[in-house]
């Protein structure tokens, strides 16, 4: 319940909301670690939103070193040809490397055609110089997978994700935008719940997450 308030507050940019819920979130679990750990990350996210990079930054390092758990990885996994396969952030890994980067900057160019704006608010730490905002956004696992299936051919009409952390902002609304884009379904079970997004660019959460 509390991660749900949290999720909403994070959504209106309510950076005092969300301190007290995190506080009476450590205060009623303080042993429920990972669930603490996914409120730090939502909490530095709503610091980035406003601005406030600096304060994002040391308010994630400094929690997660008291709490005194290691930051899950962001993993993905999805089905191809009857194998699964598990991508991380910015992977390179698969054979098809090049195919998915390149898919993804397809995708980028017809969203942005469309009108749809990458949202730097997503990330919580300074971009090296050879980074942009978009190549940030864009290399985060659950995308990896979804351009995968893409690629393939002939390019499956449904998608089945699974990612073992919470969807973030972003990744919601492109992936809303690709499944318009492509004209296919895309299912995403996330740490959190179950994500259908349609064909006419809507999700089943009803942006609710």
């Amino acid at each position: 319940m509390y991660m749900s308030l949290l999720s909403g507050a994070r959504n209106n940019r309510n950076s005092n909301l969300s301190e007290k819920i995190y506080k009476r979130m450590k205060t009623l679990f303080p042993n429920a670690k990972q669930s603490l750990a996914a409120g730090v990350i939502l909490l530095s996210n709503i610091y980035s939103s406003l601005g406030k990079y600096e304060e994002a930054k040391n308010f994630r390092s400094n929690q997660i070193e008291e709490l005194r758990v290691k930051v899950k990885v962001g993993l993905s996994w999805t089905e191809i040809k009857g194998h699964i396969v598990q991508l991380k952030a910015h992977d390179h890994s698969h054979p098809q490397s090049t195919e998915i980067y390149a898919k993804i900057d397809r995708l980028k160019s017809k969203a942005i055609e469309n009108g749809f704006i990458f949202d730097s608010s997503w990330i919580t730490r300074s971009l090296n110089e050879n980074e942009s905002i978009e190549s940030v956004l864009c290399g985060h696992s659950e995308l990896l997978v979804i351009a995968l299936n893409l690629i393939q051919e002939p390019a499956p009409k449904f998608i089945q994700v699974v990612k073992n952390l919470r969807v973030c902002g972003h990744c919601h609304e492109f992936t809303k935008v690709i499944a318009k884009i492509e004209q296919c379904d895309i299912v995403v079970r996330d740490a959190n719940r179950i994500h259908h997004f349609y064909p006419n660019g809507q999700c089943s959460c009803q942006d609710h997450f």
